[in-house]
């Protein structure tokens, strides 16, 4: 919210009476309000949580990042913040750190598999471009020998609409749910 400004607060009681001076203040007043405005906006702009369309525009192009135009300003946040936090080397406990901050502990399933060099994460998404902002920073910090393989923790809907209920009564809810149907 904008500071409210009133120029002939700042001047003596004396000077509040000259029509002149009135007149001044009343043009003054909106600019200087505008003024505060923008520089709210440029403070906003500062830190990607508050960031208006203006700054995030200058985050992607500072981060080099290609923005669908049909993106929200929360997908394109989240896209920046993934970004910030890539951290090469990494280990298994900063990269659960990692998506604990950004999905929120419980919201994922990572599974490690050293001896096969496999990792699996199942992240509970449903927004297609924040998905897709995981599965970019997860393949840019993990090590090249490992096998990464993420998917979407539970089965949704439209996956399920393609199958008949005769061949979805083979399975069990749970199973419907979270395994990855052939």
């Amino acid at each position: 919210m904008a500071k409210e400004v009133d120029i002939l607060s700042y001047l003596p009681p004396v000077f509040h009476e000259i029509k002149e001076l009135v007149e001044v203040a009343a043009i003054e007043n909106p600019v200087l309000s505008s003024l505060w405005e923008e520089i709210e906006k440029s403070l906003d702009d500062q830190f990607v949580a508050t960031a208006s369309e203006r700054g995030i525009a200058r985050y992607e192009k500072m981060l080099k990042l290609n923005v669908p135009a049909t993106d929200s300003l929360e997908t394109r946040r989240f896209r920046v913040l993934t970004r910030y936090q890539e951290q090469a080397p990494y280990s298994y406990k900063v990269l659960k750190q990692i998506l604990d901050s950004l999905l929120g502990e419980g919201q994922y399933k990572l599974e490690r598999d050293v001896s096969a060099k496999t990792l699996s994460v199942k992240i509970e998404l449903t927004v297609k471009g924040m998905f897709e902002a995981v599965v970019v920073m997860l393949e840019r910090i993990t090590p090249q020998n490992m096998v990464l393989k993420v998917e979407l923790r539970y089965n949704q809907y439209a996956l399920l609409s393609k199958y008949t209920h005769a061949q979805l009564s083979q399975f069990t809810h749970e199973q419907l749910r979270n395994e990855v149907l052939n």
